[in-house]
C-alpha cells in the first residue's frame, strides 16, 4: 500500500485560510506484462510501402505514482501469425525491450493473431488491416477553426461510403514534445469529403500557437471499431489526469489476452494502414 499526501488549500470568507491533509489508500499491484505492438503499414496516393519492418515493444508496468525507470522485457517469444494461411513471422529480440522483424507481409481486410511468451505465460491478440483513406489535400486557414486569430491546418479526404470508418489521427509539431491525438468514426459523415482541422490552443502557457515554418507531421490511421473504442478511453483517461475530482485512472484493458489463465497483459495489439504527410505553416 501506498499513502500519497493530497493538501487541499482554502480560502475562508473572512481572508483566512486553513490545510486539511487527506490521507488517501491506493492500492498497488504486482508489476504486468506491457504489450506495445503497433503495426502500422504506410500508403499514400501512388499505392503502398511494403510494410516488411514492423516492431513490438514488451516492458513491466509500474505504480502511478512511481518515478522508477520503466522495467523492459527481454528474452520474450514474439511472433506475428496470418489467420488465413498460417504464415508466421518471427521477431527477434533486440535485447532492449523491442522485437523486430524485416519480412512480414501485410493484407488489406486480413486478420492477424500476436503470440507472445514470456515467463511462463502466453498471450495472444487479434486485430485487421483496415482498408486506408488517403488525404487528398492540407492547406491552412484562420476561419475554420475554435479562434479566428489563430492560425488552424486543414486537411481533407473522402469517407467511404460502402463501410463503416474509424479513424485516428496523430499531429507532431516539430520541437514538442508529445503529440496530439484525436479519434472519430463515419457515424454522422459517411461517404462525404471530410475536412478536419488542427490547431493549437494559446490558453496554455506551455503551448505556442501554429506559426509561419512550423513543421507539423500528420499520421492518418484507419483502425477497426475495438481500438476507435479503445483510444477513447485512453484519451479521456489522459484528459483527466490533474483533475483533482477525477477517478485516479486505472490500467486500461486491451486486448492482449492470457491465454495461460493468468492476468491478461496491458497494452493494444493494432494493425493499420496509415497515411503520413508533412505540412510546413506559411
Amino acid at each position: 500500500m501506498i499513502k500519497p499526501l493530497l493538501v487541499i488549500m482554502g480560502i475562508g470568507l473572512f481572508f483566512t485560510s486553513c490545510t486539511d491533509v487527506v490521507d488517501v489508500d491506493l492500492t498497488t499491484e504486482e508489476p504486468n506484462l506491457v504489450i506495445e505492438a503497433s503495426l502500422d503499414w504506410e500508403i499514400n496516393d501512388t499505392g503502398a510501402t511494403t510494410g516488411n519492418e514492423q516492431t513490438v515493444k514488451l516492458s513491466m508496468s509500474s505504480p502511478y505514482f512511481s518515478q522508477d525507470q520503466v522495467e523492459m522485457v527481454t528474452g520474450a517469444t514474439v511472433k506475428v501469425v496470418n489467420n488465413a494461411t498460417g504464415e508466421e513471422y518471427p521477431f527477434t529480440d533486440q535485447n532492449n525491450g523491442y522485437y523486430t522483424t524485416f519480412s512480414f507481409e501485410p493484407l488489406v481486410n486480413q486478420s492477424f493473431t500476436l503470440y507472445v511468451e514470456y515467463d511462463g505465460e502466453s498471450y495472444e491478440a487479434t486485430d485487421t488491416f483496415e482498408e486506408g483513406t488517403v488525404i487528398s489535400n492540407v492547406d491552412q486557414s484562420t476561419e475554420g477553426g475554435f479562434d479566428t486569430d489563430l492560425t488552424e491546418i486543414n486537411y481533407y479526404f473522402q469517407d467511404d461510403a460502402t463501410r463503416d470508418n474509424f479513424y485516428f489521427v496523430k499531429f507532431y509539431r516539430d520541437g514538442d514534445l508529445l503529440n496530439s491525438i484525436e479519434t472519430f468514426s463515419d457515424e454522422f459523415i459517411n461517404g462525404n469529403l471530410i475536412n478536419n482541422f488542427y490547431e493549437l490552443d494559446d490558453d496554455d502557457d506551455d503551448i505556442e500557437p501554429l506559426k509561419p515554418g512550423d513543421v507539423v507531421d500528420i499520421n492518418f490511421y484507419s483502425i477497426t471499431e475495438p481500438y476507435y473504442n479503445y483510444m477513447n478511453i485512453l484519451i479521456y483517461q489522459a484528459e483527466e489526469v490533474g483533475n483533482p475530482f477525477s477517478t485516479v485512472p486505472v490500467g486500461l484493458q486491451g486486448n492482449c489476452k492470457n491465454v495461460s489463465g493468468g492476468k491478461d497483459a496491458y497494452g493494444y495489439f493494432r494493425t493499420t494502414q496509415v497515411n503520413q504527410v508533412t505540412y510546413t505553416v506559411q
